[in-house]
């Protein structure tokens, strides 16, 4: 069974821009919580936008590589906290 890479790509992207963004929350400094959440929103836009353009969404993979790709989205997420 075979997925397009385009869900399994944004949940990635969601989990790991999270945990990278609270980790560099520090590095940032005193930014409000508005600039921070338009800044995470925004990073996610651009980064979809790119893999929109460059059809990386459309190649097809294995059902375990989806997977797979959420489940590194969520550890990724919770290891860097």
């Amino acid at each position: 069974m075979y997925w397009k890479l385009r869900i399994p790509l944004l949940l990635f992207l969601v989990g790991a821009t999270s945990g990278l963004f609270q980790l560099l929350g520090d590095v940032l400094g005193d930014v409000t919580y508005l600039l921070s959440s338009i800044l995470y929103i925004g990073f996610i836009g651009i980064l979809f936008t790119i893999f929109e353009k460059t059809h990386v969404n459309e190649k097809k993979v294995h059902f375990s590589v989806g997977i797979a790709l959420v489940a590194a989205g969520v550890l990724v997420d919770y290891f860097l906290r």
